[in-house]
């Protein structure tokens, strides 16, 4: 069931798959919204309560004040106290750099973080960079021309056309995404087809990344201040996120764990969400129970 909560950073458009317990928190990527979590959110109710959120400005979320990643952060935040204060975040891409964000400036809010595939430095020379894809989102984050890009892209594809797309560039194997799901991003697109302000999303929130990334010691930082337990899992298909950037961010915390997924891309609970609860199940107990023990 779908709901809407205002919080002092947004208001926010969020989803309660249900369950009971420990919160879960779902944080979808760049130009995703809640959507992306419709084949693991049911499947992961045994665990907890599991909710999902829009960010703001992405799925049915209005915009806020602005598209940095300060402002997302400061939502996620929000809306984690909001429900009860203190969760399990899973975070996929742009949604796992957040989590690691909150987490690592409000650690009380966090018991543990799952890690999709998150945003993270590239490292060069990487024999596993998908160049083409990385030209694209360069250039979407460039001031300027990112926006008048997208615009002109949103303006000539239809919504069926624009998901087609998005599926080709995350998703390793587009057509084992059940239709169901597909039918259900196509009718987020369809709805953001209708406000001003969606193109803007992915090109600005896109220089905010940039920025973020580039500063390359304060990220280091950043992952180093994390106290929660952490799962890392990546597609060995991903054009997104190098797997080898993913490998180095999990060399500066040897206490994570690192799960490499093969025949997935950019977003494993879409591609293979069985496999990928199948991963990410036992481990959530795991940590859960050493919480309720400890």
């Amino acid at each position: 069931m779908a709901h809407y909560i205002d919080l002092s950073a947004a208001t926010i458009h969020w989803k309660d798959y249900g369950g009971s317990g420990p919160l879960l928190v779902l944080v979808h990527g760049l130009g995703g919204s809640l959507a992306n979590w419709d084949a693991i959110g049911p499947r992961l109710v045994d665990v907890g309560r599991v909710v999902a959120l829009d960010l703001p400005g992405f799925g049915l979320s209005p915009p806020a004040k602005d598209w940095s990643l300060e402002t997302h952060r400061h939502a996620i935040a929000g809306f984690i106290e909001a429900m009860g204060g203190r969760a399990v975040v899973i975070g996929n891409s742009l949604g796992g750099l957040l989590s690691e964000m909150v987490a690592s400036q409000y650690p009380d809010l966090v018991e543990a973080l799952v890690l999709i595939s998150p945003a993270t430095p590239p490292r060069l020379p990487d024999p596993h960079i998908h160049w083409p894809m990385a030209r694209r989102l360069l250039i979407g984050a460039t001031p300027g021309i990112g926006p008048m890009i997208n615009r002109q892209i949103v303006s000539s594809m239809t919504s069926r056309e624009l998901v087609n797309d998005l599926l080709y560039r995350i998703t390793h194997k587009p057509g084992r995404v059940p239709l169901e799901m597909v039918e259900s991003f196509v009718a987020v697109a369809e709805a953001r087809s209708r406000l001003p302000w969606a193109a803007d999303a992915v090109p600005r929130t896109g220089q905010s990344i940039r920025r973020h990334l580039v500063r390359r010691r304060r990220f280091i930082e950043m992952i180093r201040a994390i106290k929660a337990p952490t799962l890392v899992v990546t597609g060995m298909a991903d054009p997104v996120v190098s797997p080898s950037s993913v490998a180095w961010l999990c060399s500066l915390r040897l206490d994570w764990k690192l799960v490499l997924m093969e025949d997935t891309g950019h977003t494993p609970q879409i591609d293979s969400p069985v496999r990928f609860v199948s991963v990410v199940e036992p481990w959530l107990r795991a940590q859960l129970e050493e919480e309720m023990t400890a």
